[in-house]
């Protein structure tokens, strides 16, 4: 079984934290190197009509952008120092986002809101280490370049339709999913049987989907009102 893997991410996916924190939760009990990929939604996501996901929350654009903004600040703390910081600064970012108080109103447009503020990212950065002038990279759509080139890198392993997160198992050359999308954060042997089972799929020669549109939003503080509730959000 393969030891290292490739996450692909982009801070502001439910979905994509609590696959996160179930990889973080094998990675405490196997030998598993992740290594953490920055990728855009608003990126991935270019050329797709906004309009649809418009029914759902007016503010489904912004949270993207504000994923962006978030991205373009990693990737300036990894041009910094290194790609050691990026897996600590998607759980700080990623906690600013999915560990804020859930809305009063029990509707998936009042988390979206929530989703989509501008956040001073400044804390997290000083909580790290790292200089909190970092955070001025928001804005720098300079990085859009190599964000770009990770999201060109993850279809050219994963293929086009796809979204975060995306798991790529013995990098660049092995086999890579999107997915898994879970609404929980499995534990001990729960979480190592989930795992076990998505490394089977993804090594099985010739597998290439497994699919329900239909989903149940994930359970996080920031979601508590609306978890579980279905829906066809990715």
């Amino acid at each position: 079984m393969s030891d290292d893997v490739e996450f692909f991410f982009d801070p502001i996916c439910p979905f994509c934290w609590v696959t996160s924190r179930w990889v973080v939760e094998v990675a405490r009990q196997r030998d598993v190197t992740v290594r953490w990929r920055p990728l855009p939604l608003a990126i991935l996501n270019e050329g797709i009509s906004y309009e649809q996901r418009r029914t759902v929350s007016e503010s489904y654009p912004d949270s993207h952008r504000r994923g962006l903004e978030m991205l373009r600040v990693i990737e300036a703390a990894a041009a910094a120092h290194g790609a050691g910081v990026v897996g600590d600064l998607y759980t700080a970012f990623g906690e600013l986002v999915w560990d804020t108080p859930a809305p009063d109103d029990d509707g998936i447009d009042a988390v979206m809101q929530v989703m989509a503020r501008p956040r001073d990212l400044r804390p997290a950065l000083e909580r790290l280490g790292l200089d909190p002038v970092l955070a001025g990279a928001a804005t720098d759509t300079s990085l859009d370049e190599a964000l770009r080139a990770t999201v060109a890198e993850a279809r050219a392993r994963c293929g086009d339709d796809v979204g975060t997160p995306i798991l790529s198992f013995s990098p660049p050359d092995g086999p890579a999913l999107f997915g898994p999308v879970i609404d929980s954060v499995p534990t001990g042997e729960d979480a190592l049987r989930l795992w076990d089972a998505t490394y089977t799929l993804a090594t099985w020669p010739g597998f290439a989907e497994l699919k329900r549109s239909l989903r149940s939003f994930p359970d996080t503080p920031l979601t508590a009102r609306v978890a579980r509730r279905e829906t066809t959000v990715r």
